[in-house]
C-alpha cells in the first residue's frame, strides 16, 4: 500500500517538474496562475466526486455480495478506498501550505524556489487526477465483476 504511494507521488512530482520546465522554456505563467486560484477548489470538487463515486460503488459491491458471496474479493476494497480520502485530504492541506508559502514573501529570497514549489503544485494536482483514475478503474472492474 504505501509503496503505491510512494510510486504515485514520485511519478506526480516528475511529471510537475517537467510542465514546470516546459512551462518556463514557453515562458508561460498559465499553470502557476490557474493553479494559485483553483487548485483548493478542483482538489476538494474531485475529493466530492470520489466520495460519491465510492458511494455507488460500495453500494454496488454490498449488493454483489449479497447476492452471490464472495466477500473475500473485496476484502482490500474497503481500505484502498479510505486510503484514497486520507491521500486526497492530506493533497488539500499541503496544497494550501503550498499556496501559502508561495503567496510569502520570503519565497523571492531563495533562488529557484518558486520552480521548485509550483513543480510540487503541479504534481499535487497530477496525483488527484491519478486518485481520479483509480477511482474510475473500480467502477469498470465492479461493472466486469461476474460472481
Amino acid at each position: 500500500m504505501m509503496s503505491h504511494v510512494l510510486r504515485t507521488s514520485f511519478v506526480s512530482l516528475g511529471v510537475g517538474f517537467l510542465a514546470e520546465l516546459v512551462s518556463g522554456w514557453l515562458s508561460s505563467h498559465f499553470l502557476g496562475n490557474f493553479f494559485d486560484g483553483n487548485l483548493i477548489t478542483i482538489l476538494v470538487a474531485l475529493l466530492a466526486i470520489n466520495a460519491a463515486t465510492m458511494g455507488i460503488v460500495l453500494a454496488k459491491i454490498r449488493d454483489l455480495i449479497d447476492r452471490s458471496g464472495g466477500s473475500e474479493f473485496f476484502r482490500m476494497t474497503r481500505g484502498q478506498m479510505l486510503l484514497s480520502v486520507k491521500e486526497q485530504i492530506g493533497l488539500i492541506a499541503f496544497a494550501t501550505s503550498l499556496l501559502a508559502i508561495k503567496s510569502g514573501s520570503a519565497m523571492a529570497n531563495v533562488p529557484n524556489m518558486p520552480f521548485v514549489v509550483n513543480s510540487v503544485i503541479t504534481g499535487i494536482f497530477v496525483y488527484a487526477l491519478i486518485i481520479l483514475y483509480d477511482t474510475a478503474k473500480s467502477v469498470l472492474i465492479i461493472v466486469d465483476y461476474d460472481g
